[in-house]
């Protein structure tokens, strides 16, 4: 599996998210230092991280973004999907002849098998880890 450089990023800020005291917003700009990213960049993750509902976000001089719910009940997965999209088992091939129907549905299952174990790995980690670890 390759983890695109966004979703990594998204989860490294609920991390910092994560590591704040409980309900303290951070604004955007102190998280894109903490990831050495542009503010530009960390907002754009943080929008989609707030139309995934795993953040909420404040306006206002004392606003900024926290978490919607407890870091030990936001997932990898959850990050994954709200950045880029549902993982599933995926395979591109349509009107395969009928000499290669078995292979095709071996071909098919065996995509979606690795999409279903690497969803439970992906629910295995959570924020919290991430934010011991920060």
């Amino acid at each position: 599996m390759k983890l695109s450089k966004t979703s990594a990023q998204a989860a490294l800020a609920l991390g910092v998210l994560a590591a704040q005291p409980e309900g303290e917003y951070l604004q955007a700009r102190h998280i894109a230092e903490k990831l050495n990213i542009p503010t530009v960049s960390a907002l754009k993750i943080l929008q989609a991280l707030t139309r995934g509902h795993l953040i909420e976000s404040q306006l206002g001089r004392s606003g900024g973004y926290r978490l919607a719910c407890p870091a030990h009940e936001v997932t990898l997965l959850k990050i994954v999907e709200a950045i880029d999209g549902p993982v599933r088992g995926q395979m591109r091939i349509d009107g395969a002849p009928a000499a290669v129907e078995h292979g095709v549905a071996c071909l098919r299952a065996a995509c979606t098998s690795a999409a279903d174990a690497l969803r439970d790995q992906l629910e295995r980690t959570t924020v919290a880890d991430l934010a011991t670890a920060a």
